[in-house]
């Protein structure tokens, strides 16, 4: 029987490279070559595969082969709507439950992603993107929140990850963070929804802009 950590490692391995674009839309995924590859049996990779699936990442076809999903405008839009509904609630309970260890902490994040972006490390500054996020949902003292945000944002991740590349992404999104921890540490929840808000949104101006530039990853 394969390990429950076996099958997180080949998931989590699939995921990575599909939100990072190392697999692209459209682009098929060959079980025996990944088991191969990773070193593992079928099962654990058919496990990942069907699991993806699920999250909207990747698209099965009988008798054609499996597919990394490509960009749906309709589902990103779903998605984000469910982030911001989401995501505004948890920073609105994170400002209203502010302390002074979650302001540092926030803080030395942002300090961290400058030096990424100064850097011009995508990869990097993606992550602790991610990981601003999982501590606003954190703070906001809900147990699960954090899981429960990963997992809606799959949709958009790659969206995200896509649009760091472009012009001035990186250097706006310092600013929008910005605002949004200064309104968590002035404990002001109504402040702190608006910055959020404004800051999610701002992805859905973008993502037409990315389908006009790279069509080739939206299906249609």
């Amino acid at each position: 029987m394969v390990s429950t950590t076996r099958k997180d490692q080949v998931y989590g391995i699939l995921r990575q490279a599909i939100i990072s674009s190392q697999l692209a839309p459209g682009e098929a995924i060959r079980k025996e070559l990944v088991a191969t590859q990773l070193g593992v049996s079928r099962t654990p990779v058919s496990e990942a595969i069907n699991r993806l699936a699920d999250e909207g990442l990747v698209e099965i076809y009988p008798q054609a082969g499996t597919f990394v999903a490509r960009l749906w405008l309709d589902k990103i839009e779903t998605a984000q709507f469910v982030r911001v509904a989401l995501e505004t609630a948890a920073v609105r309970r994170a400002a209203a439950n502010g302390t002074v260890e979650t302001a540092i902490q926030l803080r030395k994040n942002l300090e961290d992603q400058r030096k990424a972006a100064e850097s011009l490390d995508f990869e990097q500054f993606y992550e602790l993107d991610e990981a601003l996020h999982d501590m606003i949902c954190d703070a906001s003292g809900l147990v699960g929140l954090r899981e429960i945000a990963a997992k809606e944002r799959s949709q958009i991740d790659r969206v995200r990850r896509l649009l760091l590349h472009y012009e001035t992404r990186m250097s706006e999104t310092l600013l929008e963070h910005e605002a949004i921890i200064s309104a968590i540490s002035a404990r002001d929840p109504d402040l702190a929804a608006k910055t959020m808000e404004d800051h999610i949104s701002k992805m859905g101006i973008m993502l037409l802009q990315l389908q006009q530039k790279r069509p080739e990853l939206f299906g249609s």
